[in-house]
């Protein structure tokens, strides 16, 4: 099963200009002045020599720049507070009935933003005066400060001149509001300046950059600490370079912006916290959490605090709980706060969708039987599962030729998706099926329909022959 020890780093951190002295510093090839570049030195160390996995951990541990992901579709309101009921036999929020979204933060609230002016213009410069922030009884301050905390979430540094720049003035605004509550409820730091806001988050697992190798980070970190002291850096790989434009810490031209650089570089990796944060951090950031695999402080913590707790979220990230006897789902109804879309378009989500459900109408618990909180999968089963579907779906909704050729491809990736949505996860050289899997399947039937899955819809037909490989 996958751990969560990861977030109980990010212990409660400065709000103000990013890392302060706790940077790293120096070119390449020579030391800093400041003596603080052996840090980012022994880092650059540590990733290089790490495997892929603790180095994708150790980025997150240091950077803490990621999207939360949560699942799609939101709960019926009638049954969304059901800790008594178990996700294998409560509702569903079948795919049929979904309509799917492209992943990815997509819509900011504009309510009094205004236009964004570019950089270095007399009102989007770097020194224009801040934004003036709207009096805590204003009906539309709630709205504004739910918007900025959703856009951070999703986006942990947005530039005024970036992509999510729209967004900007309303961070701004309430950037006092914002820096306490992120820090009080999720021990997470922010700070904001004239042209950026970058949210330090804690370290997850699973949370890497995409393509990214050990010798990849380790020149990321090397590269930021020298451009964060205003040093001429090496050439980076294609892929830090990237990055770092994607940051805008480089532009088109290679120019640096060293401010941001600094609000960048890497800090040390965060003390630990109690079962507060370390559950609260989970339950925003992660798509489901299950009491099973709580430490007993943080169980006994989540159990005592559900209802506070989803009220809480749902004020501060307009987030609505679905409670289960299993644990805690925070949904997004906009279906926007999440980096992977589940459901979604395209090849994979849809394939993922279609393989949970096959497979919870074959493992199912009857509804007489103990819902523990995950089941074992047999292997055959996901490769017979996979190519059912493959079979009946494919070729008639135009999924990615490449997959269709390759199952073992496909079986891959697939598995993947649904491990980093939570409904599956590892278990030795097996997986198991999580009980919010069951979300996404048919209502379970009372009764097994005869000669097919426990749970099988009743009109199912006999298992098709397999082609020859």
């Amino acid at each position: 099963m996958e751990r969560h020890e990861y977030a109980t780093g990010a212990g409660e951190a400065p709000g103000g200009t990013g890392i302060g002295r706790a940077g790293g510093a120096g070119r390449l090839l020579a030391p800093a002045r400041t003596g603080l570049y052996p840090c980012a030195e022994r880092l650059a160390d540590r990733f290089a020599q790490a495997p892929p996995e603790d180095a994708d951990a150790l980025y997150a541990a240091v950077f803490g720049l990621y999207g939360a992901r949560h699942l799609g579709g939101a709960p019926e309101p009638s049954c969304a507070d059901s800790p008594d009921t178990s996700w294998w036999h409560g509702p569903t929020a079948h795919p049929a009935s979904l309509r799917a979204r492209p992943a990815g933060y997509r819509r900011v609230r504009r309510d009094g933003a205004g236009p964004v002016e570019p950089r270095g213009t007399a009102a989007g410069g770097r020194h224009r005066k801040p934004e003036r922030a709207p009096a805590a009884d204003q009906p539309e301050t709630a709205a504004e400060r739910r918007a900025a905390a959703r856009l951070l979430l999703a986006q942990p540094l947005v530039t005024a001149g970036g992509p999510h720049g729209a967004g900007f003035p309303l961070i701004r605004r309430h950037a006092g509001w914002l820096t306490a509550h992120f820090r009080e409820l999720l021990g997470y730091s922010l700070a904001v300046g004239p042209t950026y806001a970058r949210l330090r988050k804690a370290p997850l697992p699973g949370r890497g950059l995409p393509g990214f190798e050990p010798a990849g980070y380790a020149e990321l970190a090397l590269g930021l600490a020298g451009l964060a002291e205003g040093r001429e850096v090496a050439a980076f790989r294609p892929e830090v370079r990237r990055v770092l434009t994607e940051w805008q810490v480089l532009d088109a031209d290679g120019e640096a912006d060293r401010e941001l650089a600094v609000a960048l570089a890497p800090q040390a990796e965060p003390p630990s916290v109690g079962p507060e944060l370390t559950v609260r951090r989970l339950l925003v950031e992660t798509p489901v959490v299950l009491l099973d695999e709580l430490a007993p402080d943080e169980r006994s913590w989540l159990v005592g605090r559900q209802r506070a707790e989803t009220e809480l979220f749902a004020d501060f990230l307009g987030l609505e709980a679905e409670i289960r006897a299993e644990g805690v789902a925070l949904l997004d109804p906009a279906d926007e706060l999440t980096d992977l879309a589940l459901p979604g378009t395209g090849t994979l989500p849809q394939a993922a969708l279609l393989l949970a459900e096959r497979l919870v109408e074959e493992l199912r618990p009857l509804p007489e039987e103990a819902a523990p909180p995950a089941v074992l999968v047999p292997d055959a089963l996901i490769d017979g599962a996979l190519g059912d579907i493959t079979d009946e779906h494919g070729l008639r909704e135009g999924w990615e030729p490449g997959y269709l050729a390759d199952l073992t491809a496909f079986r891959r990736d697939a598995l993947d998706l649904l491990h980093r949505m939570g409904l599956i996860a590892p278990a030795g050289r097996n997986w198991v099926l999580r009980a919010p899997a069951a979300r996404y399947a048919p209502q379970a039937e009372l009764h097994p329909a005869p000669g097919s899955g426990r749970h099988s819809r009743p009109s199912a037909a006999p298992p098709r022959q397999r082609r020859p490989a």
